[in-house]
């Protein structure tokens, strides 16, 4: 089983709270996520909650605060909210080191202080804390300007959208799996296999060796 560690900005919960909800529900069994969420997220959220009146950030929260109290990591997806505290173990100079553009680290320096609260999390998590397993840390969000931020101070990141097609993959491991058998079993019934001039291979197979997708019992209509 495949193991992957996210930390989530506000963005994700803004823009991707479905596909949040789906992996609950769809990778117990198949893959070992971990998600990460940072003070930034959960300040921001607040914030979108009570002065945009963003009902998307308020349901996100609810969430966030649901699954985080019933949290069985052993069978779904684990939710690890990030200590306050934890700010103050990486100083600002210390994200600065892993900067070697003098330019860019005027750039850093003058972003709001929330960003760089959000810098110093996903250094925490990508540089300084390992964990147990020894799994790296991937930064997902879907504000660019963030992402751009995140690449100077060389934490990976994608989007939400590129997090959950690698999940989608490894999750739809056993569709593709009976898909190759299905295709075996047609290679098998089949009485010539041909490979076309572009490498395409084709299998002709007997009208009465047909194979069928299984259908429900029922009459067939006639006009």
């Amino acid at each position: 089983m495949n193991e992957y560690n996210f930390i989530l900005d506000a963005s994700c919960f803004e823009k991707g709270l479905g596909i949040i909800k789906r992996w609950l529900k769809e990778c117990p069994g198949k893959v070992k996520l971990r998600l990460y969420i940072p003070t930034y997220t959960l300040n921001e959220l607040d914030f979108l909650k009570f002065k945009k009146k963003s009902y998307t950030a308020k349901e996100s929260l609810k969430f966030i605060d649901i699954v985080s109290t019933d949290n069985d990591s052993s069978f779904g997806p684990e939710f690890i909210i990030e200590f306050p505290e934890i700010l103050e173990l990486v100083t600002w100079s210390e994200v600065l080191e892993f900067v070697n553009d003098a330019s860019k680290k005027d750039t850093l320096n003058k972003l709001p202080g929330r960003i760089k609260g959000l810098m110093k999390s996903c250094l925490y998590k990508c540089q300084f804390d390992d964990g147990s397993d020894g799994l790296k840390w991937i930064f997902i969000s879907e504000d660019p300007l963030v992402r751009d931020m995140a690449d100077i101070c060389r934490v990976p990141c994608c989007s939400i959208v590129d997090a959950d097609s690698i999940l989608d993959k490894d999750m739809n491991t056993t569709a593709y799996q009976e898909n190759q058998k299905f295709n075996n079993l047609v290679s098998q019934n089949g009485i010539k296999e041909e490979t076309s001039t572009r490498g395409k291979k084709t299998v002709t197979t007997k009208f009465e060796n047909t194979l069928y997708a299984p259908r429900g019992s029922g009459k067939l209509w006639t006009p």
